[in-house]
């Protein structure tokens, strides 16, 4: 059977018949009906004072090069509108600090075609900005995020990165700018990433406003475990990273976030990407897997469950005790009424070891010396003691309750166990002056619990303050308010405290002689019921409110468990009030 003959110029024209393709410059952009939905405006909005880059992306082949437009309405300026092909513009535009804020439609014109996308930007009031606005895989960045517009409060704000990008600590400095230090994980999806901040539901949206980096940094953390109150060393092998340009440093971090309860002894540089070091894990450091970050100069790695921490367990001769019986006042400024509270506790604990930093020291402020001579000064240099997060210290149960006993009464401790912690605490509940008895001395009776302490007792180891005392004069309520130009004289029932226990007073809570520094009046009155603070004195404190506070305080003899080798534990007591008044 013969073929027909197939003619040249229908060879040509098949290709063009069969895949329905046409001449691109005669393609239809869409219906004339003044709206179209096949085309998206990303990112779909833009702050107020801001310039940006905007893409407008169709489904199908419709821009047309010097043949497009595009107007995003009163108060946003196009600067230039670039036509990459028929699927895809770009669009340089500025928004005015006076647009009006809310959607808003976009129009297009193609090929004098007039196509409108309803609602498709919105202009909000807030927006922010990242520096830097990149990092690398396996790299921990600081990042700056400075806002436009913005309120956001600390506590209430929070920023987030996107998948495979955690935030492990976000500080709100002022309206305007925060702080976010950001760990991208070795295997975070890379490129460009939308960041957002989170205001009591507000979301504010910064569009591919970062960038994770394609280059990775990576190391690894040897030993696998580490036990509580150990010593061990340690090696890191990374990759990418250069550990010669300054000295490392490591920190850890757990569920909760920094944990500063492993103490880096040492750290050897090997060469750019190995370490070795010795560290010190506190006997209370918390139980789970531990982050490891190493940073090094501006650049920083993390190591994710870098190693785990196990229980090391305790022993009986490393618990130490923690005892008091008190008494606290204070005069109600509306109505004069005497607040009392009483309160005994006894906590059974081994100390923190190695122990918690103590920070910058105390300072210096006045002090008083014995007996009846006011001194009166600054307090330079005091501090919060350091920021140190120390661990709360192993506690240990005695049983149900433990008992303060003596000839006088018994008051009883019972077992109060902190459900967020796990700490154990003896407290007595409930008490009143009908409990505390001045001039007494109690044993402390351990009820015995078979995994932890055994029963004992501590004899004569809980005093209380030789007698019970009480303000007589002035009436320091109502605003009670004082002319520095005159003697404050205070009088108050004898404490009687002397010989063994001493009776203070201080006037507290302004600065001193026109300085910023806070300012004190403190003195040992011999405890006859009269005393007095001078007007030369007073002028030197700073006209406010202020707090007169008086208590008389006693302290115990050295004791301890018969198996522990802590055998200096002190219990103290004392009887304290606190009353506001007015410097003028």
């Amino acid at each position: 059977m013969s073929r027909a003959p197939i003619s040249f110029a229908f060879l040509l024209a098949l290709p063009l018949l069969a895949l329905g393709c046409s001449d691109p410059k005669n393609e239809d952009p869409g219906e004339d009906d003044g709206r179209n939905s096949a085309f998206e405006v990303t990112p779909p909005m833009g702050a107020l004072g801001t310039s940006m880059t905007v893409e407008l992306l169709a489904d199908q082949s419709a821009f047309r090069l010097g043949e497009t437009a595009v107007d995003f309405g009163e108060g946003i300026r196009v600067d230039s509108l670039t036509v990459h092909d028929g699927w895809t513009s770009v669009a340089e535009i500025t928004i005015e600090p006076d647009a009006e804020v809310g959607r808003r439609d976009v129009l297009l014109d193609i090929q004098g075609r007039d196509i409108t996308l309803d609602n498709a930007f919105r202009v909000v009031e807030e927006s922010f900005t990242l520096t830097p606005d990149r990092g690398r895989l396996g790299e921990t960045v600081e990042v700056e995020i400075f806002g436009n517009n913005t309120r956001w409060q600390s506590g209430r704000t929070w920023v987030n990165f996107g998948d495979g990008v955690d935030v492990l600590e976000f500080t709100v400095l002022s309206e305007i700018l925060a702080e976010a230090t950001v760990s991208i994980e070795a295997d975070a999806p890379p490129g460009l990433r939308d960041v957002y901040t989170e205001d009591q539901g507000k979301i504010v949206t910064n569009y591919g406003g970062f960038t994770v980096d394609r280059v990775g940094l990576g190391a690894t953390f040897d030993p696998e475990i580490a036990e509580q109150g150990d010593t061990v060393e340690f090696t890191v092998i990374a990759r990418g990273t250069n550990f010669l340009t300054d000295t490392p440093t490591l920190t850890f971090f757990d569920g909760n976030g920094l944990n500063p309860d492993i103490r880096v002894d040492s750290i050897t540089v090997l060469d750019a990407e190995n370490l070795w070091g010795r560290m010190t894990l506190s006997n209370a450091a918390e139980l789970g897997m531990r982050d490891v970050m190493i940073t090094t100069g501006d650049e920083s790695v993390r190591i994710p469950d870098g190693f785990e921490v196990i229980g090391g367990g305790w022993d009986l001769e490393e618990v130490a005790i923690d005892l008091s019986f008190t008494v606290t006042r204070g005069i109600d400024n509306d109505t004069g009424q005497l607040r009392e509270s009483v309160n005994a506790s006894c906590v059974f604990f081994v100390p923190l070891d190695p122990p918690c930093p103590s920070g910058g020291g105390s300072g210096s402020e006045p002090q008083p010396t014995p007996y009846d001579i006011n001194a009166v000064g600054p307090i330079i240099g005091s501090g919060s003691g350091g920021d140190e997060d120390c661990p709360n210290p192993l506690t240990v149960s005695a049983g149900d309750y433990v008992w303060l006993e003596s000839d006088a009464n018994t008051v009883t401790l019972e077992k109060v166990v902190d459900p967020n912690t796990g700490m154990i605490f003896y407290v007595g509940q409930d008490l009143t002056m009908e409990d505390y008895v001045p001039d007494n001395v109690y044993d402390l009776h351990l009820q015995g619990d078979p995994e932890g302490l055994e029963e004992e007792i501590l004899f004569g180891v809980q005093p209380t303050v030789p007698a019970d005392w009480h303000l007589t004069s002035p009436d320091l309520w109502g605003n009670y308010t004082h002319d520095r130009t005159q003697d404050f004289v205070y009088t108050w029932t004898p404490a009687m405290t002397y010989p063994d226990a001493i009776f203070v007073t201080m006037i507290d809570g302004t600065t001193y002689n026109g300085t910023t520094d806070p300012g004190r009046a403190i003195s040992i009155p011999w405890d006859d019921g009269v005393h007095a603070y001078t007007a030369d004195e007073i002028l030197l404190l700073d006209p406010n409110p202020v707090y007169f506070i008086a208590y008389s305080f006693i302290e115990g003899p050295e004791f301890g468990l018969r198996d522990s080798i802590y055998q200096t534990n002190v219990a103290e007591s004392y009887i304290y009030l606190q009353a506001s008044m007015i410097l003028e």
